[in-house]
């Protein structure tokens, strides 16, 4: 999971995954080659085939054109083709067959984030908000927060990552932002908990909260808990660029350790010289 990437593709999925089984017995032969075709579609989609996605929502679109389903994910296969601009007429149509339809709500609102045309973001994902029995209103929160970051005001922010980790606790991006929020705030143990908790699941085998957990050991001065984290990332993460910023935040530690210890009088000029040649990080 990218941190970065975390917006549009959750929404995404959302849409994807949201169809109900109905009953198959009072299905025309038209409908049920129209949901043979949103399968194979919604299918393709996942697999990031967006092609071969839109040839397939395209037919069960020419069966039943008031499908909100159909009308989502056709949208959203046009936005992974750069055809935002269609992405948009398709959600809005079935925003007009279902104004209170939340996964398309959603994606509009993602729509319009990509565009930074945020009012209009934040909006969509308020009206996602009024919907009581929607479930993944843990990652609209989620949204809404990132939104009031982009507008600084990180008390709303705040609020909206911590009811995002409310309703679902193993929701690791929200957990990120909280500890980043925290870390900007100088409330060092604080930001220490929600990275901890930001690498935790799903979230495990991302670099960014161990490698926080780190930076702000650094700040509480705790040099062996931070050298531990770092070099955890170099080990676990080694081919990101998190691998090569903790390579030199150890290196800039070490030297630090060595100068005090020079200064203190612990350790002589030639050990320094000894020192620093098995200190050097290889790229």
């Amino acid at each position: 999971m990218n941190f970065g990437k975390i917006l549009i593709v959750l929404l995404t999925l959302i849409t994807l995954t949201s169809c109900a089984t109905r009953n198959k017995l009072s299905k025309s032969p038209e409908q049920k080659k129209s949901e043979l075709f949103y399968s194979h579609g919604t299918s393709k989609l996942l697999q990031k085939d967006y092609r071969e996605a839109l040839k397939y929502l395209k037919q069960a679109y020419e069966i039943k054109q008031d499908d909100t389903k159909i009308l989502n994910n056709l949208a959203m296969s046009y936005y992974f083709l750069g055809q935002t601009k269609t992405a948009f007429k398709f959600l809005n149509e079935s925003l007009d067959i279902d104004k209170n339809n939340s996964d398309a709500l959603n994606n509009l609102g993602s729509l319009y984030y990509k565009n930074k045309e945020y009012d209009k973001s934040l909006k969509s994902y308020q009206s996602v908000l009024k919907n009581l029995t929607y479930q993944h209103q843990y990652r609209t929160h989620y949204n809404i927060g990132l939104i009031y970051l982009i507008k600084k005001n990180t008390v709303k922010a705040k609020e909206n990552f911590l009811m995002a980790n409310t309703q679902n606790q193993d929701y690791c991006p929200a957990s990120y932002e909280l500890g980043k929020i925290y870390l900007g705030e100088y409330q060092y143990n604080s930001a220490l908990k929600w990275f901890k908790e930001a690498s935790k699941g799903k979230c495990y085998e991302n670099p960014e909260p161990t490698y926080m957990q780190a930076v702000t050991y650094l700040q509480l001065e705790d040099f062996a808990q931070a050298k531990a984290k770092f070099q955890e990332v170099i080990e676990r993460f080694s081919s990101t660029r998190y691998s090569t910023l903790a390579h030199l935040k150890l290196k800039k530690i070490n030297n630090e350790q060595i100068i005090e210890k020079q200064a203190s009088g612990t350790i002589t000029p030639n050990k320094v010289k000894s020192t620093n040649q098995y200190d050097s990080p290889s790229f």
